[in-house]
């Protein structure tokens, strides 16, 4: 995941069923793989604006699996 590019990051987004709010934040925001997998709850909500606290943790766990 940490060579992904953000249209590979954001079509991994649409085959884990986030929604295109989700996916436009991280086209705007240039989220590659590796910035991806830096991510946490406070950078998704304050930087990328995903106010949602269930997509937040939703996303956070999915992008834990990918760490592993």
């Amino acid at each position: 995941p940490s060579s992904w590019t953000t249209d590979y990051v954001v079509a991994w987004l649409s085959r884990r069923g986030f929604d295109s709010a989700i996916e436009a934040a991280f086209l705007v925001h240039d989220i590659s793989g590796d910035v991806l997998l830096s991510l946490d709850l406070r950078v998704m909500k304050e930087e990328l604006g995903i106010a949602a606290y269930g997509k937040r943790v939703r996303l956070g766990k999915a992008i834990a699996e990918l760490r592993r």
